[in-house]
């Protein structure tokens, strides 16, 4: 991951709304709850639950013109997302207190999963300016896949066991029934068909829960990261899996990393599609394109 970039504009005083999303991680918003009460007569801070995901995008929106330098998303990696998509563009920065399961987004920027030092971080944090991409017409921020992440993106989402432990059991039961699909990727003139169980844009660095997909992501060189990962014998799946949890997948020789500011993919089995973790079922053809110096972000 990189952070000290040329991009980084300086600490940001505020005034900063934060955005709570009650339904992630109900222990996780309660602490918020709590640990966001000291600061009941600091001028400076809006706290606001959201209703309903329209009603955070409406504040997200809203806050440019409401006066807000950041807007703080209090939620997991969906709730940033939906907020971040909103704020392209804008002069107002995105700041995360996590409170999800994997926090991909949070932990690639450096922001702490213990509440109160995130919250502390983002009062006193830096902002500085990343890279977002499309997926056809969809905003991602941190990263999207075809593929055996999606498959497990999808498994997740219709579970009603949340939480780390049943993401990884999820996981498991994925690469142990999944089998390699076909894509042909294309990049300026150069054109190539392979069969793989994951195609990955990312431009920031892990799924999520130290998962790193992408560990030498620079988030605002204004390039996508491409990783593919390739069919394998079975006996390989679980050994290049746990090159996530050691920054080293890219290492893999059954790993192939490349760099673009457009990317074309030909879907041609039919994988599914997730973006920043959200199972978005299938698309048959994705054009994929950077968007540089889109996204104000507050980090510590």
């Amino acid at each position: 991951m990189d952070t000290k970039n040329k991009h980084n504009l300086g600490p940001l005083q505020g005034p900063f709304l934060f955005v709570v999303n009650p339904n992630s991680g109900t222990g996780a918003v309660n602490t918020f709850r709590k640990s966001i009460e000291k600061f009941d007569n600091d001028e400076r801070i809006g706290v606001i639950e959201s209703k309903s995901p329209e009603h955070s995008l409406e504040l997200a929106r809203s806050a440019q013109s409401r006066g807000y330098a950041a807007v703080i998303a209090v939620g997991g990696d969906g709730s940033v997302h939906e907020i971040a998509a909103e704020l392209i563009g804008t002069a107002v920065a995105l700041g995360i207190i996590p409170t999800g399961s994997g926090n991909g987004i949070s932990r690639h920027l450096g922001i702490a999963n213990q509440i109160p030092k995130a919250i502390d971080q983002m009062l006193k944090g830096k902002m500085r300016i990343i890279d977002t991409f499309k997926v056809n017409e969809e905003i991602a921020i941190g990263f999207s896949g075809i593929g055996i992440d999606a498959q497990v993106a999808k498994l997740f989402a219709e579970t009603t066991e949340r939480g780390f432990s049943n993401y990884v059991k999820l996981s498991i039961d994925a690469f142990t029934n999944y089998k390699p699909t076909s894509f042909t990727i294309k990049v300026d003139d150069d054109k190539h068909t392979i069969s793989a169980y994951s195609i990955v844009a990312a431009n920031t660095s892990q799924f999520g829960n130290n998962a790193f997909i992408n560990p030498q992501a620079k988030d605002d060189d204004g390039l996508i990261e491409l990783i593919a990962v390739k069919a394998m014998p079975p006996a390989m799946l679980m050994p290049v899996a746990s090159r996530l949890f050691l920054k080293s997948i890219h290492r893999s020789k059954w790993v192939d990393v490349l760099k673009a500011k457009r990317i074309e993919i030909e879907n041609h089995d039919g994988a599914e599609l997730q973006i920043d973790g959200e199972a978005l079922g299938v698309r048959k053809k994705l054009i994929i394109e950077v968007n540089p110096q889109s996204l104000k972000v507050l980090t510590p």
